[in-house]
């Protein structure tokens, strides 16, 4: 009966407890640090659990935020009504060793691929609290279950204040590192035909092999139906066959580059079409009369002032003094997989030139595209001022 109901996921956390330290150079000290988390989708895992944060400074009375598992799209708000507050506590100066913040009874679950925001919270009076870095590369800790990103500082007493303890100016500076540990278990996805693809090259072919096996008359495999073969490589973890993160990592880039390669073979048919149209709108415009352009233009750049004294007037609303418009700004990262340099030294130069062509003739299509639409809009704003220019002459 187990073998017709089989587990898609590990009932466990792994018993090894896998510490994530970031680099410690003491670059500042402050009331608070925030930054993304991803976990990454090179292991077949279900999910990663983070169980503890650890910092060191002056600490005081801390709180530790987590952004709520909503869709990012590269950004986190900074709104307090989308975070949840999960660790509340007054800890004692630590301005050595880490202070371990545990909040385990409501941990922070990671899917593979998700992004979320971690914000740590000091109310205590000065600039002692916390302790963090200058950012000093693109990705603050990288391992093969998650990525860390750089943050944003912040030096408000008040947790999400956008006053600083100054009174005047951004409560947030950007460009900022975590400094610290982060304690994390991952639940594993167990094999299924399904999930074949989620694992590495030699579990598959260990899998493909031994279902040859029970294909065989003279095999004693032969005796055991397909739901037996699938419970034993369920019961198998990923990495029993001698599959490595790294393995896996080359096996999803190359993937990656053989898609984008599909794609640039079915967006080069349309290159044509787009610098077509680009040039039948612009050779359009070009019949256009002065005149008529230099009244458009007029009418344009009206416009903008009055949208820029707008906007201005808008930015003063909804602010107290001393306030600052940046410090409303969502938080931005990049989690983009980015080619290592040591994975770049193993390409061939002929495939790394066809890479780097491919980025740029994407760039043009981009910018044929883009024009396209920029003279379709002039043409039929202008043709229509033409027409009712024309129509009321008639009229008279």
């Amino acid at each position: 009966m187990a073998a017709l109901n089989r587990a898609t996921k590990a009932t466990y956390v792994i018993h090894d407890r896998i510490e994530a330290e970031t680099s410690d150079r003491e670059d500042h000290t402050f009331c608070g640090i925030m930054f993304p988390v991803k976990c990454k989708s090179i292991l077949p895992i279900d999910h990663v659990v983070i169980n503890s944060v650890s910092v060191r400074g002056a600490l005081g009375p801390l709180t530790v935020w987590v952004s709520k598992d909503e869709g990012n799209n590269g950004e986190i708000s900074m709104n307090k009504k989308k975070w949840i507050k999960i660790y509340e506590q007054t800890h004692k100066p630590s301005f050595v060793g880490y202070k371990e913040l545990d909040f385990s009874a409501n941990p922070i679950v990671l899917r593979p691929g998700q992004v979320r925001g971690i914000y740590i919270h000091s109310t205590r009076r000065g600039d002692e609290a916390i302790v963090y870095d200058n950012k000093e590369k693109q990705k603050t800790h990288d391992d093969s279950f998650i990525t860390i990103l750089p943050g944003r500082a912040h030096v408000s007493e008040k947790v999400f204040g956008s006053i600083p303890i100054w009174g005047w100016g951004s409560a947030w500076r950007d460009n900022r590192e975590f400094v610290g540990q982060i304690k994390y278990g991952a639940v594993y996805r167990l094999w299924n035909p399904s999930e074949n693809m989620s694992f590495g090259d030699n579990f598959r072919g260990a899998a493909r092999c031994l279902l040859m096996c029970q294909r065989r008359v003279d095999s004693p495999f032969s005796k055991l139906p397909d739901e037996c073969v699938y419970y034993i490589l369920n019961m198998c973890r990923w990495d029993w066959v001698n599959d490595t993160s790294d393995g896996l990592r080359r096996r999803q880039k190359s993937m990656r580059r053989l898609a984008q390669q599909a794609e640039d073979n079915v967006l080069d048919d349309d290159e044509g079409n787009f610098a077509g149209e680009a040039q039948m709108d612009s050779d359009n415009d070009e019949e256009l009369d002065e005149e008529e352009e230099h009244e458009y233009m007029d009418e344009d750049s009206s416009d903008e002032s009055e949208d820029s004294d707008d906007s201005d007037a808008a930015s003063d609303d909804g602010y107290a003094w001393g306030d600052h418009v940046t410090a409303h700004d969502n938080l931005a990262y990049n989690d983009a997989e980015s080619e290592s340099s040591e994975d770049e030294e193993t390409i061939p130069q002929d495939q790394l030139e066809a890479h780097y062509l491919g980025r740029e003739s994407r760039g043009r299509r981009s910018f044929f595209r883009a024009r396209a639409h920029i003279f379709n809009l002039f043409h039929h704003q202008v043709q229509g001022e033409v027409n009712a220019e024309i129509e009321g002459d008639h009229e008279e």
